[in-house]
């Protein structure tokens, strides 16, 4: 699944959960834990299994259940802990929703279900190849891009603006949380 799209499900999944909790759009801080979460098994696991051999691939150690499942008890217990236990739900839901969306991701695209890696080590998984990060890159866009040219295609991608279009109406509605705090992070003197 593209990083956009693990984006797209994770905010939306914690903007439902915030305003099915407490009837108010995400905050700043909810936000970007929501952002960071829903990238972080694909920021570990994509450089460490396509590009050195610590990881045996792309979708091992960050989206495996037995590394997913206790990281996000643990931010969530550290977040409660610091009064910032909303924060630590919202990083734990967005991670842990990465991991349903990259099972159901090839299904989309015409393939099984991928199930293993959500127990690896204790299943193997195929390796990837470790001597092309820019070239795996390269080869998963290409290959995308040949697919949006079938019928089943279209369809997949009407879906896929279906999807980016409703996150982005819901971010937009929420107030654009996030924003400030980034713009403030690249430019401190914009406050």
């Amino acid at each position: 699944m593209w990083p956009w799209d693990h984006l797209a499900i994770g905010y939306l999944v914690v903007s439902l959960w915030r305003r099915g909790r407490s009837r108010r759009p995400p905050g700043e801080a909810e936000a970007i834990a929501a952002v960071v979460g829903s990238q972080l098994p694909d920021l570990i696991d994509k450089p460490l299994g396509w590009r050195t051999s610590l990881l045996p691939s792309g979708h091992s150690l960050a989206h495996s259940l037995t590394v997913a499942a206790p990281t996000a008890v643990v931010v969530y217990l550290l977040a409660r802990r610091y009064g910032r236990a909303d924060v630590g739900a919202a990083f734990s839901l967005a991670y842990l929703v990465h991991l349903p969306a990259d099972v159901v991701y090839p299904m989309v695209l015409g393939d099984p279900p991928n199930l293993a890696f959500l127990f690896w080590p204790f299943v193997d998984i195929p390796p990837s190849q470790t001597d092309a990060f820019a070239g795996r890159v390269l080869e998963l866009v290409v290959q995308f891009l040949a697919f949006l040219r079938t019928p089943q295609g279209l369809t997949f991608l009407l879906v896929e603006l279906s999807l980016l279009g409703v996150a982005l109406l819901l971010w937009r509605r929420d107030g654009w949380p996030g924003v400030a705090s980034v713009v403030r992070a690249v430019d401190p003197r914009s406050v």
